[in-house]
């Protein structure tokens, strides 16, 4: 009896630090200064991490050497590089009407879920490993310069990303924003998407990520075959879009999973 209750008290233990691993997950997000600049206008960029949409601070600061890719395509395709000010911002010069998709990218890492908590290593590198996640953690948003939508619904090159299919400028309360979602490129089905707008409160605890609706966000839902889904708008402002897809590890003696965590964010006037 006591062998049994010892292995039910591992396996609880085991669960539960599972449960742990996956709701402590980061996100990253893009805090634009004006989604709709006039051309030649230079628009502040801040980063967000953490998991309270939108304070650019959360409950961890993005320090210096957290971001590893920030820029921006322009209307005509071209990659253009942003200004840095600090670790948490930064600035575009907007010269030309169109959309501007402007994407960060934290370093990508691993960690390792073990009975003494989380471990920065992979499963070869640690005693007794329960679960290893290798995460990149993305974010994306989008100007809409001049009053010109040209190249919104264009791709960003993200691993996993949020495509809008319609101008949001041109949306109010109660209208919905179509997207598509891709990830390497192809079109993602039945993922689920969670957005939210600032100011937003749930009763219950705020993880940041999508694993699953369960009333948290004010729109949960879930693409459809073609990887499309609509988000209604239920009061203007900033809003969020959260994602997180896994996919199956290659070498499951080093880890077990990939985690992309992606965001997008948009403004409703």
């Amino acid at each position: 009896m006591k062998k049994r209750n010892f292995f039910l008290c591992i396996s609880s233990i085991i669960a539960l630090l599972l449960v742990l691993s996956n709701a402590h997950a980061h996100n990253l997000w893009l805090n634009p200064g004006n989604h709709y600049p006039e051309v030649g206008e230079t628009v502040d960029i801040g980063i967000g991490w953490g998991h309270k949409y939108p304070e650019s601070r959360t409950d961890q600061e993005v320090k210096e050497d957290t971001v590893k890719q920030i820029s921006a395509v322009d209307p005509d395709g071209n990659i253009v590089e942003l200004d840095r000010k600090s670790a948490a911002l930064y600035s575009l010069k907007v010269e030309k009407p169109g959309a501007y998709l402007v994407t960060a990218g934290i370093k990508p890492g691993v960690f390792t879920t073990t009975p003494e908590g989380r471990k920065w290593r992979n499963k070869k590198e640690v005693e007794f490993p329960i679960k290893c996640t290798a995460y990149n953690i993305i974010a994306k948003t989008a100007l809409v310069a001049g009053g010109d939508d040209r190249n919104l619904s264009a791709g960003a090159d993200q691993p996993l990303e949020v495509i809008p299919l319609k101008d949001p400028s041109t949306l109010k309360k109660g209208d919905a924003l179509p997207v598509k979602v891709l990830f390497e490129g192809k079109p993602l089905a039945g993922i689920g998407l969670n957005a939210k707008y600032a100011g937003h409160e749930s009763d219950k605890p705020d993880h940041g990520h999508a694993h699953g609706s369960d009333g948290q966000y004010p729109v949960e839902t879930t693409t459809d075959d073609q990887g499309k889904a609509d988000i209604h708008i239920k009061k203007e402002g900033h809003w969020i879009i959260l994602l997180s897809h896994r996919t199956p590890y290659p070498d499951t003696e080093t880890c077990d999973e990939y985690m992309y965590n992606a965001a997008f964010t948009f403004e409703i006037k």
